[in-house]
């Protein structure tokens, strides 16, 4: 069967190629997009994007039809960097409308079979849930410019996985931020492995849903190394532990397992946004200290005295925990490998 999404999977990175030049040389998108004969949906993008809107807003490029096609099309090429964005993909989360008030079943009811003039019992139905409200996980990575221009196939393959490294862990940081909250079961790992696998599912199998666990890459290296007749599972990517989804997050702090009920976890990831500055200041950290809230001076890096351009790719997502006990945590995780079943 032909995917639906062949004709968009090089937009994203088109777009990049594009804003890039557009921010040198000062000319407009639509021309930039006929002068080097890019993609009929970037050129579409491109010449849609006028003044009134702007490609850098998630929410405003998600009404392009176009945008909305390359986006998914970037997603499911994420290739098993990001664990939401996969078990998402693979109908394991439960998919629901951003700006919606969500809930999910916790109780179902039950059906009878009854002779004629007999009482049906009914049983009852509770329903829990929150709003899905949109959020934004930035992605931003910092490339030479000739890299990021350069219309070789090595070169576009550079950028392309560079890109979705970083929205990869945008995305999972962004969803597990959401998703674990202070009422999520947490507990602290032992030296048992199978002694913490049965607390974390009786917490949250209640035999109805879809499981899947998510660890911390140094969890999944332990994982891999456990001599354990129940299964073992790949330290990267999505595979399968114990008959179940298995998924390697970098968004996860170390030392920590996650399993989830995905019929009772509601999320989506609407739409992407790109934006490029070749002008921004960065502190090239991964935990930026000089924010807002307690700022500390800092070491930062000029892009333009650089010859570097600033790429933001914007994800516009919800996440959402149905119930109390549709996610749970184990923590502090240092299973020796090689440990006996």
């Amino acid at each position: 069967m032909p995917n639906p999404h062949a004709e968009h999977a090089g937009t994203i990175l088109a777009l990049v190629r594009a804003l890039a030049i557009c921010e040198r040389t000062g000319e407009p998108p639509g021309d930039i997009a006929d002068r080097l004969r890019m993609p009929a949906p970037a050129q579409r993008i491109l010449k849609a994007a006028v003044g009134a809107g702007s490609l850098g807003d998630p929410q405003w490029a998600g009404q392009l039809a176009d945008m909305a096609a390359a986006s998914t099309a970037f997603l499911q090429g994420l290739g098993g960097r990001s664990a939401f964005a996969s078990l998402l993909d693979q109908a394991i989360l439960t998919r629901a409308p951003l700006r919606s008030r969500v809930g999910a079943i916790s109780e179902g009811v039950v059906g009878a079979v009854n002779g004629e003039g007999e009482a049906r019992p009914v049983s009852r139905m509770t329903l829990s849930g929150d709003s899905l409200l949109p959020q934004q996980a930035d992605a931003i990575i910092v490339l030479s410019r000739e890299v990021i221009e350069n219309s070789s196939a090595a070169s576009q393959a550079f950028v392309s996985r560079q890109l979705r490294r970083a929205v990869a862990k945008a995305l999972d940081v962004g969803f597990f931020d959401r998703l674990i909250t202070s009422s999520t079961p947490t507990f602290t790992a032992t030296d048992d492995h199978a002694a913490d696998l049965k607390q974390m599912l009786n917490a949250t199998n209640s035999g109805e849903g879809r499981l899947a666990w998510i660890a911390a890459p140094d969890v999944a290296n332990s994982i891999a190394l456990l001599n354990d007749p129940r299964g073992t599972a790949s330290p990267e990517g999505v595979s399968e532990f114990l008959g179940l989804p298995h998924a390697v997050s970098p968004g996860l702090a170390a030392g920590t397992l996650v399993l989830l009920d995905g019929d009772r976890v509601l999320a989506d990831i609407e739409s992407l946004g790109v934006d490029i500055s070749r002008f921004a200041t960065l502190q090239m950290d991964d935990a930026p200290t000089m924010d807002a809230v307690t700022p500390t001076a800092t070491a930062t890096v000029s892009l333009w005295q650089t010859n570097t351009v600033g790429v933001k790719v914007s994800a516009l997502f919800g996440a959402v925990a149905g119930t109390p006990d549709a996610i749970a945590v184990l923590t502090d995780i240092e299973w020796p490998a090689l440990a006996s079943g």
